[in-house]
């Protein structure tokens, strides 16, 4: 029957063992998609599908966290909007936010995509409630730079939503966040947004400072002031500054130089205009009306692009092909789970049939145990009462001692460590008689004669097998201290053992500190003494 036990214990040994040596290989395979996936490099849904199956059986919430959030931006990569919405709430139902050791910040990451998805599809009251909860996780997870991020992304909302004065309030504080932190360029770059609402409200000298700390701490303009390709746009900001503050051949030279570096059709259509504004004002209407033409003709343009863009984007979303195959995949997901739930249910059936099998032959054994136990107590006892007269009563003393011998075979030298805890091991050992008697005899303070000594020892060797061992293998057999930790190891006071070896406590103390320091190189009292010897059964 042990050996079954064993053999019981060693199967869920390795099952255990693979699980978590499987979960540790499909962790560092998942770590290694989420590097691809911060560096932009591209991964597919059939890449992270088979890790999200694992880690909902297997993983823990941060583990399912992070599978469910990269199977999102998948399909985001991918163009479908709505699935990735539904991973990213997948991910967010798999956390315990108030668990210590919920991921905030990865949670943040989370809620920031879902938020970029609402702003890409004009959902910009949502786009905000995601935003906030990005900027609240990130801040509890202590990723200041993340949580400042997600607060500007709400300027992109509240601009679309025509509110003005959330957006430079938000631009503002942030920008100040920003600096407050040492993300110098990040606080320049917040301020961005501002220009053209200062501008037109007229607030020039706020807008010119803006625009100079724009400039000179952005790292977006080379030594001749010229911006990074892609981000011309400026330049018609810039253009509107003088306009409106009547610099107009500087106004003329920023809107050229949009429509000359600026090739796209958003930087033509809006140099056109604002040229074609600047010649109005000058009052040169052939100049105006050549602007105005060209700027209708690559508003024409545009409108084509994005609305191609857009039928583009719809298409992707509801892909009904895409959805086909999804509903496809699902229903054999779900007659997968049936089979799995069966066999589940199986399983389950067998390990209560083998657990309660196993608890009540484990129950038949200490019951054994125990009996053998109280019939050693008793033989041990009546020894020591017959050993008063040891020549009438010899004969019983020598069959005691044969009974005594066949009961502890049959228990086993370490049968009270392996089916006992040791508080049960202590305190059977100080309710048993023999403790009793030596227990009374240290309260009275009374010396231990040489058949009392006898009693402690068979106690230490019956009780704690492992100690008894240790003491004789390290300790002179009834040295001062081999007795003293005998002693200590029963659980008797310093003051109980002074009195029961006629010595003062003050040098049970002392022999405790140079014992404690020869065979357990450490210092400390009798209490530390006895925590060290203790651990020794």
């Amino acid at each position: 029957m042990k050996n079954l036990i064993i053999v019981f214990v060693f199967l869920l040994t390795f099952i255990c063992c693979s699980t978590e040596a499987e979960r540790n290989r499909m962790r560092a395979d998942l770590d290694s998609i989420n590097q691809r996936n911060r560096k932009d490099q591209p991964f597919t849904v059939a890449d992270v599908e088979p890790y999200v199956q694992f880690f909902d059986n297997h993983g823990t919430t941060n583990d399912r966290l992070l599978a469910h959030y990269l199977l999102g931006r998948a399909y985001h990569d991918h163009g479908e909007a709505p699935m990735a919405l539904e991973s990213y709430q997948n991910a967010i139902n798999c956390v315990d936010t108030l668990s210590v050791d919920c991921n905030h910040s990865q949670l943040s990451r989370v809620y920031a995509q879902m938020a970029q998805i609402f702003y890409e599809q004009g959902l910009y009251r949502e786009q905000l409630a995601s935003g906030k909860q990005s900027v609240k996780h990130a801040w509890k997870g202590k990723d200041t730079l993340a949580a400042l991020m997600s607060y500007e992304q709400e300027t992109q909302a509240y601009r679309n939503l025509n509110r003005e004065d959330s957006l430079l309030y938000i631009c503002e504080l942030v920008s100040q966040l920003y600096r407050k932190y040492g993300y110098t360029y990040y606080a320049a770059r917040a301020l961005f947004n501002t220009f053209r609402t200062l501008i037109f409200r007229q607030e020039f000298d706020k807008a010119r400072n803006n625009m100079q700390i724009y400039e000179s701490e952005s790292e977006f303009f080379d030594s001749l002031g010229n911006i990074q390709i892609g981000r011309e746009i400026y330049y018609r900001i810039k253009g509107l500054y003088y306009l409106h503050t009547n610099v107009l051949d500087s106004a003329d030279y920023y809107f050229r130089k949009e429509l000359r570096d600026g090739k796209d059709f958003n930087n033509q259509h809006s140099a056109a205009l604002g040229l074609a504004e600047l010649y109005s004002k000058r009052q040169k209407s052939d100049s105006t009306a050549k602007y105005y033409k060209y700027a209708y003709i690559m508003s024409d343009s545009l409108y084509a692009q994005r609305t191609a863009k857009e039928i583009e984007r719809i298409q992707m979303m509801y892909d009904y092909t895409r959805y086909q195959e999804i509903a496809y995949k699902e229903s054999q997901n779900a007659a997968t789970a049936n089979v799995r739930f069966l066999i589940s249910i199986v399983v389950l059936l067998i390990v209560l049939l083998v657990a309660t099998w196993l608890y009540i032959a484990r129950r038949k054994v200490i019951e054994s145990l125990e009996r053998t136990v109280r019939e050693l107590q008793e033989i041990r006892t009546e020894n020591i009462t017959l050993q008063q007269d040891s020549l009438s009563n010899h004969q019983q003393i020598i069959e005691n001692e044969k009974r005594i011998k066949q009961l502890e075979k049959k228990f086993g030298k370490y049968g009270k460590l392996v089916f006992f805890g040791s508080e049960k091991i202590d305190n059977n050992m100080k309710l048993s008689p023999n403790y009793q008697q030596i227990k009374e005899l240290a309260i009275k303070g009374l010396n231990l004669s040489e058949r009392e000594w006898d009693v402690v020892r068979n106690l230490t060797s019956e009780y704690y097998p492992g100690f008894y061992d240790f003491l004789l293998s390290r300790m002179e057999i009834d040295s001062k201290e081999y007795q003293i930790c005998l002693l200590l190891r029963l659980h008797f006071k310093t003051g109980e053992i002074a009195n029961m070896l006629g010595v003062t406590p003050p040098y049970i103390s002392k022999i405790c500190t140079v014992i404690l320091e020869d065979y357990f190189g450490k210092k400390g009292s009798s209490k530390e003494l006895s925590k060290e010897l203790g651990k020794i059964n």
